[in-house]
């Protein structure tokens, strides 16, 4: 009796999670891909007034060509939009070169700020390593 009692217990359980996940799922088909690239434009439009909606790639043989922007993260991408400015002088060819990179690694421009925060302390370190 109670290996049955057991088994029902495991059974309910795995069901109860089964029903779960196929819930969380079934919520995100729902909302479609309109909705979250909807999100994307409207944040990036906020952000730096460039409109995504026709965003296509101009510059032929990028890394990320063909892909939806709704595929990298909108944190980076709004990082990115930001350091290639610097680069480029067209905001719609810097976010092509952005996808390009998240296309690389996901988390690049998280990466990029990182290195330029230690290359900052050690060249710190070096000068005051120079003033003794």
């Amino acid at each position: 009796m109670k290996g049955y009692r057991y088994f029902q217990k495991t059974l309910l359980i795995g069901l109860s999670l089964l029903s779960f996940a196929f819930s969380l799922v079934f919520d995100a088909a729902s909302a479609g891909p309109g909705d979250n690239f909807e999100r994307y434009r409207q944040t990036i439009k906020n952000e730096y007034g460039i409109d995504i909606k026709d965003f296509k790639d101009s510059m032929k043989g990028g890394r990320a060509d063909g892909k939806p922007i709704t595929k990298y993260d909108l944190n980076q991408i709004l990082m990115g939009i930001k350091v290639e400015q610097e680069h480029a002088s067209d905001k719609m060819r810097a976010l092509e070169i952005v996808t390009d990179h998240l296309e690389e690694f996901g988390n690049y421009y998280t990466l990029l700020l990182k290195m330029e925060e230690e290359a900052e302390d050690q060249e710190k370190e070096s000068a005051e390593k120079k003033k003794k």
